[in-house]
């Protein structure tokens, strides 16, 4: 699939400014041990089962509901990793067509705080994604928002 160039039938974008420095707020995002602590709306767990943290590098995770039988798979490829600037990603859920999400995160130094704009889009909605969609505004936003306290507390 050529997803550079189809129109996506899904597009969220995000734009947060983060109380900490921009070296900070990437390696938290770049850390499987430290991407694991964040990475998931509460009361849902990240899984880090693979991350190869390079462009051209594989990633499979899993949110896990709090009784842990729940789970929601999904992986995908790092597109383009340029450290403290950009990280773009391809993914997919079980199920869905390959790379039908793309997840572009750009970093900026805000004068000792973080400037992120997150996109992320989803080529073709499908049943399996329908839902993630639905609730993916609500869900960034909460983890942004445990993203941000995360490297507060590492400040201290």
């Amino acid at each position: 699939m050529k997803n550079s160039v189809k129109k996506p039938e899904w597009e969220l974008k995000l734009e947060r400014v983060i109380d900490a420095p921009l070296a900070r707020v990437f390696e938290a995002w770049s850390r499987p041990e430290q991407i694991a602590k964040w990475f998931a709306p509460s009361p849902l767990s990240l899984e880090v089962r693979k991350m190869d943290f390079r462009s051209g590098g594989t990633f499979a995770m899993s949110m896990v509901w709090p009784d842990g039988k729940q789970r929601h798979d999904f992986g995908g490829t790092y597109v383009e990793v340029i450290p403290g600037k950009r990280i773009v990603w391809t993914g997919e859920f079980p199920g869905d067509p390959k790379d039908n999400i793309r997840t572009e995160v750009d970093f900026s130094d805000a004068g000792g705080k973080t400037r992120i704009n997150v996109r992320q889009v989803f080529y073709v909605l499908t049943d399996i994604n329908r839902g993630p969609t639905q609730g993916a505004n609500a869900g960034w936003n909460m983890t942004l928002d445990q993203m941000t306290a995360f490297v507060a507390a590492k400040k201290k």
